[in-house]
């Protein structure tokens, strides 16, 4: 109680709302991180330098180098985004969702709160990979193309922010890093961030466009590629995952705001 408190007293201190208050303290907390920056900032940008390095130069234009740092972009910010379970998980353990049932923090001024720091921590990943792909990857393209990429990349990661957050609220705490990294893993293979999904066996290639990950590629590649048609498929499969996610996630949610009340 006392450590709830304190909270209440120091967003009054600050002037600001509970909610935003705990926004930026979540933000600021987990920017520090070390394990943070270097799985969801540091190694995106050194993969695509790599892989630039070794497929850039395969098509002209650079167009490789291009198609890479988008992968490896929207890669790096998959991470980002689904960190936000972990974090998630350790609150729960920690009692939070009994306490919060006492603060003038409302539940669902809770999980947006998380859901917007998980967003805000998502661009550094973009952007950076971006930044190498320009000055080390030889990436030409217009500012309307960048910000056209940055931003549908962007928008694309939403349904991601929530399964991690499904994830932190269903899963045990101890378990939620290592069942992240293996999503991670999985839906950046099968969804063609790794690989060109044409270069896949038939049925990985099948599996592809009904995950959220490929479609995350197909955005961000889209507006650098001349003379090609909006992937449409993307706002449903995107949309649908965020419904089923979203529904889940308030199931396990509510369990675990239940089981903290005994």
């Amino acid at each position: 109680m006392t450590v709830f408190t304190d909270r209440r007293r120091t967003s009054r201190a600050t002037g600001l709302p509970p909610a935003l208050h705990y926004a930026l303290h979540s933000a600021s907390l987990t920017a520090r991180n070390v394990t943070f920056v270097v799985f969801t900032v540091i190694m995106p940008v050194t993969l695509y330098l790599i892989f630039s390095t070794i497929y850039g130069g395969e098509s002209e234009a650079g167009l490789a180098s291009t198609m890479i740092m988008v992968s490896m972009a929207a890669y790096g910010s998959l991470g980002a985004a689904m960190s936000g379970g972990a974090q998630l998980a350790l609150e729960r353990r920690s009692g939070w969702f009994r306490q919060l049932m006492i603060t003038s923090v409302p539940p669902r001024d809770f999980l947006w709160a998380r859901a917007a720091v998980t967003m805000f921590l998502v661009l550094p990943a973009l952007l950076l990979v971006f930044i190498a792909g320009a000055a080390i990857g030889g990436v030409s393209a217009t500012a309307g193309q960048w910000l056209a990429s940055l931003g549908l990349l962007w928008i694309g990661l939403l349904p991601m922010t929530v399964l991690g957050m499904v994830v932190g609220v269903w899963v045990k705490a101890e378990a939620v890093q290592g069942v992240t990294t293996m999503l991670l893993l999985a839906l950046s293979l099968l969804g063609g961030l790794w690989f060109p999904v044409d270069a896949m066996p038939p049925v990985m290639a099948a599996v592809a466009p009904v995950l959220p990950t490929y479609w995350l590629g197909e955005l961000g590649r889209f507006p650098f590629l001349p003379d090609a048609d909006f992937p449409s498929g993307a706002i449903w499969v995107l949309l649908a995952w965020s419904i089923v996610l979203t529904a889940v996630g308030a199931l396990g949610y509510r369990r675990a705001a239940a089981t903290s009340k005994r």
